[in-house]
């Protein structure tokens, strides 16, 4: 078996053991915007091969960190995937591991990091010497505790701004490790996403201009129901502010029969505790966060407090 990296063309092998891995399709649209289109530039797909069969497939996606003010360049792990026929073999780790090593000498990667999910997350750890961040609960609350609050000065916006990357800066200023996102990567992650809809939402308080972003999705609790994710959170440590964005998804969402509104929340986020007196709890799922340090330099970033997330930095959301 040999080991190459992506070329033009491969997507027909890596969609088709997709289908076989996980017993669904993923759209073509999906992949390349994923993987071809993303702000980076950058392509990060290590693939095996038995002849013209693809054993083994795993591909990361390129993400800029700001490390205390400083832009590194990271990866989000993504896609693993071993042929049925070839299980057992250790694919998934020689692949993990050649490209690692390869990334950081083409691209000077410096960390792979991401949200192993239950079957993974050994493999991740044991195999890949993978460090454990921290498990993520979902933040959320029913629906009907939502109190309403009328009007919402939250509006829905078409686009990113430049006035919202202001607010982001002044919003995490203490958080020393997080995703750039700049205007493209909102854009791309949310606006050219092709196969999920999101709503941008945005409030003007002392002259910030604050945002949200979230999308709808089937409850899987209750048939016929929906549930919303705030996505990103960009927002004033303000209960009356919080509350008017719920009130704003409320109206934005209203021919949906909602069930819950979710999201993800650093524990040391000034809004946890406002979101806890509104209503939300910690429920399931809870999220593995972990990551893969490539260069020595940055051991730092294993301080699981030192990192704001939020659920629009997993490709689950």
């Amino acid at each position: 078996m040999e080991i190459k990296d992506y070329a033009a063309g491969d997507e027909v092998e890596i969609l088709k053991l997709f289908q076989l891995a996980f017993g669904k399709k993923m759209p073509l649209d999906y992949w390349k915007w994923r993987f071809l289109d993303n702000p980076e530039n950058k392509v990060m797909i290590k693939l095996m091969w038995d002849n013209t069969v693809l054993a083994g497939h795993y591909a990361v996606s390129p993400v800029k960190l700001n490390v205390n003010g400083k832009l590194v360049l990271s990866a989000l792990s993504m896609t693993t995937m071993t042929h049925p026929d070839y299980a057992g073999r250790g694919i998934f780790t020689e692949l993990a591991e050649k490209l690692y090593d390869s990334e950081a000498i083409k691209n000077d990667l410096k960390v792979v990091w991401g949200f192993p999910n239950n079957n993974s997350h050994y493999a991740f750890v044991k195999n890949l010497k993978w460090n454990n961040l921290e498990q993520i609960p979902t933040f959320s609350i029913n629906i009907n505790k939502v109190k309403e609050t009328q009007p919402s000065l939250v509006k829905v916006c078409k686009a990113f701004k430049k006035e919202h990357i202001e607010a982001q800066y002044k919003t995490l200023k203490n958080y020393a490790v997080k995703v750039e996102k700049t205007i493209d990567y909102l854009t791309w992650r949310y606006l050219k996403n092709p196969t999920n809809s999101y709503v941008v939402f945005e409030l003007l308080e002392n002259d910030v201009l604050y945002y949200a972003v979230t999308k709808v999705f089937p409850s899987f609790e209750i048939k016929d129901t929906f549930e919303i994710d705030i996505v990103e959170l960009v927002f004033p440590a303000d209960l009356n502010s919080i509350q008017q964005l719920l009130q704003a998804i409320k109206n934005n969402y209203k021919e949906y029969k909602l069930l819950k509104i979710n999201c993800w929340l650093p524990y040391n986020d000034d809004k946890h505790l406002l979101f806890e007196k509104i209503g939300f709890v910690n429920i399931a799922p809870i999220t593995y966060s972990g990551i893969r340090i490539l260069d020595n330099n940055y051991k730092s970033l294993q301080d699981a407090t030192e990192w704001y997330y939020s659920m629009g930095d997993s490709d689950i959301y």
